[in-house]
C-alpha cells in the first residue's frame, strides 16, 4: 500500500507570524486573506475565553467580531514584531485589552467596512460547541489555551487525512485514525483492521506507527510557525501536551 505523498504539502502556511507580516505589509487582497486565516484559526478560542469571562452569548459574539475588526482598523497588528514570541500569547494579550477597553461597542458599528467576512456564529454553532466545554475549566485563559491546542491537533489530523486521501489511502486512514493521540473513540483491534483491509497485522501496526510519527511532525511544524526560535518551539509543544493532559 502506497504512502502519502508528503512532499506535495507545504508545512502549514497558516497560523504563523508570516500572517502578521502579510497584514502589515501586504496589499489589500493579501491582507484580507491573512485576516481570514487568522479569523479561522482563532475565532473559537477568543469566543470561548469571552464566554468563560462572564459575557453572555451576544456580547461574546460582538467581542469576537471586535477583536478582528480591531486588528484591521488599529495600529495594534502593525506594531507587532516577531520578537514578541508566541503568536498565541500576542492574540490573548490583545483580546484582554479589547475586553478591558470595551472596544466592542465601537467596532460593532463599523462591521460593514471590514476587509474580511463577518463571522457567522449560527453557521459555526459557536454556543453549542461552548456548551460542551468542561465546567471544571473555570479559568478563561485556560479555556482559551485548550481551545487553541485542540485547534492545532484538529488541523494536524485534517492535514494528515488529506495526505492519506492524496495517496489513495483514505480507507486506511479511516480505519486506523483512532490510534492517534487525544482521540476519544476506542480504536478497533489490529486483527480486526487487518481483516477489514485484507492486510497483515504487522503491516497495520507499521502504518499506525508511521501515521503517528507524521501526526507529531505536523503538530511540530504548526507550532514552529507560531513562535520565535527553537527554545520557544520546544516549550510551546510541551505546553500543548500538558494542556491536552498528555
Amino acid at each position: 500500500m502506497s504512502q502519502p505523498d508528503n512532499s506535495r504539502f507545504a508545512p502549514f502556511p497558516s497560523t504563523r507570524w508570516t500572517l502578521v507580516r502579510r497584514l502589515k505589509n501586504g496589499g489589500e487582497v493579501e491582507a484580507a486573506e491573512a485576516m481570514n486565516e487568522l479569523c479561522r484559526q482563532y475565532w473559537y478560542p477568543i469566543y470561548a475565553f469571552t464566554r468563560r469571562h462572564g459575557f453572555p452569548t451576544h456580547d461574546a459574539e460582538d467581542i469576537t467580531q471586535a477583536f478582528f475588526q480591531r486588528i484591521v482598523t488599529s495600529e495594534a497588528i502593525h506594531d507587532a514584531q516577531e520578537e514578541m514570541g508566541r503568536l498565541r500569547s500576542f492574540m490573548l494579550a490583545m483580546l484582554k485589552r479589547i475586553i478591558a477597553n470595551h472596544v466592542r461597542h465601537a467596532s460593532t458599528q463599523k462591521r460593514g467596512g471590514t476587509r474580511f467576512a463577518t463571522i457567522s456564529f449560527d453557521d459555526l454553532n459557536a454556543e453549542e460547541r461552548y456548551k460542551h466545554e468542561p465546567a471544571t475549566l473555570v479559568d478563561p485563559e485556560a479555556l482559551f489555551d485548550r481551545a487553541w491546542a485542540e485547534q492545532v491537533i484538529d488541523q494536524a489530523a485534517a492535514r494528515l487525512r488529506d495526505e492519506f486521501a492524496l495517496g489513495n489511502n483514505l480507507a486506511l486512514f479511516e480505519a486506523i485514525q483512532d490510534y492517534l493521540p487525544y482521540r476519544t473513540q476506542e480504536p478497533a483491534s489490529y486483527p480486526a483492521i487487518a481483516a477489514h483491509l485484507a492486510m497483515k497485522e504487522g503491516a497495520v501496526r507499521q502504518q499506525v506507527s508511521r501515521m503517528r510519527k507524521r501526526y507529531a511532525m505536523l503538530i511540530e511544524e504548526h507550532i514552529a510557525q507560531t513562535v520565535d526560535g527553537e527554545d520557544e518551539q520546544r516549550e510551546e509543544l510541551q505546553y500543548l501536551v500538558s494542556v491536552m493532559g498528555g
